[in-house]
């Protein structure tokens, strides 16, 4: 159910992704989507908002949900990682680094409102550390606290509706 006046204002860390992948589904569906158990959701999820957008020094790189911690499967580090010193000396030389360039795009496209707004899930089970495979929704770790407020408090069967009762994909 939506939270009421007054809201609830916390500071979060740790992996966000956008909204938009969220909108109509359960915590159970979400589960399956962010790389949950879906156990971890059995007692229902809290959809935190951001309030400010992170600045580049404050977040990592996870690429996505099929990624767990970010790398590959197969791989035994990030895709930025892997970039060969040859290249990145010929990048510094004419421009900024790739992974500057790849946060500098991605931080045009969020936004504070709307779909494309960062959200943390805050799953109300412990966390034992079982990151399953996802379903490839962006993520991001927040390296630093972060304002977030709580939009939604969701039962394990209640779908995330912030918008209305609007039809989902």
């Amino acid at each position: 159910m939506p939270k009421k006046e007054p809201c609830e204002v916390t500071l979060v860390r740790g992996y966000i992704t956008r909204e938009r992948g969220l909108l109509g589904k359960t915590p159970m569906q979400m589960a399956r989507l962010l790389g949950f158990p879906e156990y971890r959701m059995k007692k229902g999820a809290k959809v935190y908002a951001l309030m400010f957008l992170p600045m580049n020094e404050q977040f990592e790189l996870k690429g996505y949900t099929h990624w767990p911690g970010g790398i590959p499967t197969g791989m035994t580090e990030t895709p930025v990682a892997q970039w060969s010193a040859k290249h990145a000396a010929i990048d510094k030389q004419w421009m900024r680094e790739p992974e500057v360039r790849m946060k500098d795009n991605l931080r045009k496209s969020w936004t504070l409102s709307g779909p494309e707004r960062l959200v943390r899930i805050q799953v109300n089970t412990p966390d034992d550390k079982t990151y399953p495979i996802g379903a490839g929704l962006e993520q991001w770790n927040l390296i630093v606290p972060i304002q977030a407020r709580l939009e939604w408090e969701l039962g394990p069967d209640e779908a995330y509706l912030p918008y209305g009762k609007t039809r989902y994909r």
